[in-house]
């Protein structure tokens, strides 16, 4: 049977999802998270959602989907203890020196592979499976029949899908927008979402939204993406709250059961949604429908009608959806090319059948015929949730207590200890107390059950303080706990093997792409690098057996996961990692060393600067290197400008400009890359000279 998996910010959201449907929920800790600005999960909520998890046969992920740091490793490695002792169902992971450290030291916890991996090809995927990987979340770039091919040719590992949620403009993992114009990193969880920011075209003067993809809602592939025998069906949107994600759930739940989903459409729309449709599930032939949401990139709901009329501060409409008061409603006001977002609550002086007329908040001016939109709907504001209300999860361990004579003796756990206490007559036996009193475990993590009392004090029944026992309990739980406690640390990798440094990477550049399958010859070495992106791979990687062979002292950059595959083939050649293959950290570095032992080199991950020795082989550090914004397949002349597909040449190139920054597009066979222009230029003049 088919997952639903749904996003969880906080274990609010991750309730709400259970209680509607979902079949698992995924999250991120306090820590390397890629979403930073979610609630995100503490211990206790760990613990509450596990608990649920298990009782209520749900699935439960956790997302450590950002770069690491080789300082971060060791807070890391604490954060894996604690979800190690909880388990889960499957850690999230991007970065590949996180997955070595999972598979050496918590071989319980299943590795599931991040769209930030970017794998949309079968080598991508197989690569992940031979090191080690149960499930691949494959790239959101990928239509049906790609999907498919997929599958077919990975029959033996699992594979997950987005059907609904936001879009990315670039390939996930591969964007440096936000890194480039912002100094915030997407790929350690601050994505500043320059994608939903306008630009302006410096042919037209124009201002567009040209990286704003619309929202992806795949309800109508979803019996597709069964039948192609997808695993697990993923929702986007851990920076939503619960409203979103019951109203989400209920809608997908009903079409995965066979069920009519109408009903529950409007609530998705309501609770957030911008322009939407299938996204990449369907292949982007010449003159499909523009994929970018247009002049406006916020949420929209649903569109229920259009304004007749408006006398100051009261509007007539027409909706074909009852307005309630306090909905949320919302009109579009034109700004020198764009569209602006006018809110406001219902507050209806008069309502007859299909129309009504509202109070505005003020006199703006609004013009007949405008559309109308509801973006939220005062009848499903939900009930709050009281997450207390969960039990932790807390490791049970087996107890005997014996009553002696003068004392009482507790094991459990491989602890045995003796505390001294009165014990004297009673009527009433003393097993009972003890057993209720040391099955409460108050703050700690472990609980004593079940509890076996034995009284051999020589008495028939006895009575003993119940203080006594409270403060013997809470000694022994403290001991036991120490003792069981996870004292494992991480430990460095260690050792360096031979490995050369790398030239300037703007040397490797292309013509029009970061990389090149040309060959570039410097200092005696024709250096060639593997595209990031490719939708042809057979194709790539029978150009490259033909180029290295004809090349003298060839080295080969790997770009993506699924350069790995070529590399463990072709064993003759030398390989280097190249800036998309990040080398974030050491444990990275040791990972891609043991697999390719003929790597013997590596650009440091573009957003750093400076390592920590000792590593398997020493990276050369990018220096003075801009990087493209964007690796798209959204084409920029159709879907962001809007121009019409015949006649186009299939390489094209257009110049953006946003405050004061100017930009290079090329838009060549409908895929995309997004430069500084004057980086560009730069690099261009510098690999010719």
């Amino acid at each position: 049977m088919i997952e639903l998996a749904l996003p969880a910010g906080t274990i609010k959201e991750a309730i709400a999802a259970f209680r509607a449907g979902a079949d698992d929920v995924y999250f991120g800790m306090k820590d390397f998270s890629a979403r930073k600005g979610a609630g995100n999960f503490s211990e206790e909520d760990l613990s509450r959602i596990r608990r649920y998890s298990i009782e209520n046969g749900k699935k439960i992920y956790i997302t450590i989907n950002t770069l690491i740091d080789d300082s971060d490793f060791p807070r890391l490695y604490e954060t894996l203890k604690m979800i190690d002792q909880y388990g889960c169902d499957g850690i999230i992971v991007q970065d590949l020196g996180v997955a070595r450290i999972i598979r050496k030291d918590f071989p319980t916890l299943p590795l599931h592979g991040s769209t930030q991996l970017a794998v949309h090809t079968v080598s991508g995927v197989k690569a992940l499976q031979e090191l080690g990987f149960e499930r691949v979340v494959l790239s959101r770039e990928l239509n049906l029949d790609e999907i498919k091919a997929i599958r077919k040719a990975c029959p033996d590992v699992e594979l997950k899908v987005f059907i609904h949620g936001a879009l990315c403009y670039g390939f996930s993992g591969l964007c440096m927008a936000s890194h480039c114009i912002t100094g915030r990193s997407a790929n350690e969880g601050s994505c500043a979402q320059i994608c939903r920011s306008w630009f302006r075209d410096e042919e037209t003067g124009k201002r567009y939204y040209p990286f704003s993809l619309e929202d992806l809602d795949a309800g109508n592939l979803v019996r597709e993406l069964m039948d192609i025998g997808i695993d697990s069906l993923k929702v986007e949107g851990r920076l939503k709250g619960p409203e979103y994600v019951d109203a989400v759930t209920r809608y997908y739940r009903a079409i995965i059961d066979g069920h009519d989903s109408a009903p529950y459409h409007h609530a998705v729309s309501v609770s957030f949604q911008r322009k939407a449709g299938p996204g990449f599930l369907l292949p982007l032939n010449p003159g499909h429908n523009k994929i970018t949401t247009g002049p406006y990139p916020g949420h929209r709901g649903e569109r229920i009608g259009r304004v007749l009329d408006q006398r100051g501060r009261k509007m007539l409409v027409e909706s074909k959806r009852r307005i309630k008061q306090y909905d949320g409603l919302m009109v579009l006001l034109p700004d020198k090319g764009l569209l602006t977002p006018y809110r406001f609550s219902a507050k209806i002086t008069e309502a007859l059948d299909n129309r009504a007329i509202l109070m505005l908040p003020d006199d703006e001016k609004i013009e007949k015929g405008t559309d109308l939109y509801m973006i939220s709907d005062s009848a499903l504001n939900m009930k709050a949730i009281n997450e207390n209300e969960l039990p932790l999860m807390k490791r049970s361990f087996k107890a005997i207590i014996v009553i002696n004579p003068g004392s009482i003796t507790v094991s459990a756990g491989g602890l045995k200890k003796e505390y001294e206490m009165a014990i004297e007559p009673s009527e009433k036996s003393a097993e009972k107390s003890i057993s209720t009193i040391f099955s409460q475990s108050g703050e700690y993590s472990i609980q004593l059950s079940p509890i076996t009392a034995e009284n051999e004090s020589g008495m028939e029944n006895c009575y003993i303080n119940p203080s006594q026992l409270k403060k013997a309990r809470r000694d022994f739980l403290a001991e036991l706990s120490s003792a069981q406690a996870d004292t494992r640390e991480y430990i460095p990798v260690s050792g360096e093997s031979e490995s050369i440094a790398l030239p300037q990477r703007y040397r490797l550049d292309g013509e029009r792409t970061p990389w090149n399958m040309e060959g570039r010859v410097i200092d005696g070495r024709t250096y060639f690098s593997f595209p990031a992106v490719r939708y042809n791979e057979e194709e790539v990687f029978e150009e490259m057996e033909a180029k290295a062979k004809n090349a003298d002292n060839p080295i080969i950059g790997l770009n993506n996961i699924g350069d790995l595959i070529f590399a463990e083939k072709h064993p003759e050649y030398s390989y280097f990692a190249d800036i998309y293959l990040y080398l974030p950290n050491r444990e990275s570095a040791k990972l891609l060393k043991k697999r390719i032992p003929s790597l013997i080199g590596g650009y440091l991950w573009l957003e750093r600067n400076s390592y920590e020795e000792p590593w398997p082989f020493k990276p050369t550090i990018v220096n003075g290197y801009v990087p493209p914004l964007f690796i798209s397949r959204s084409c920029y002349r159709h879907d962001g400008l809007g121009l019409d597909c015949r006649g186009c040449t299939r390489h094209n190139t257009f110049h953006a400009e946003q405050n004061g920054r100017h930009y290079v597009i090329f838009a060549d066979n409908c895929t995309t890359i997004v430069r500084e222009e004057r980086e560009h230029k730069r690099h261009t003049v510098q690999s010719q000279s």
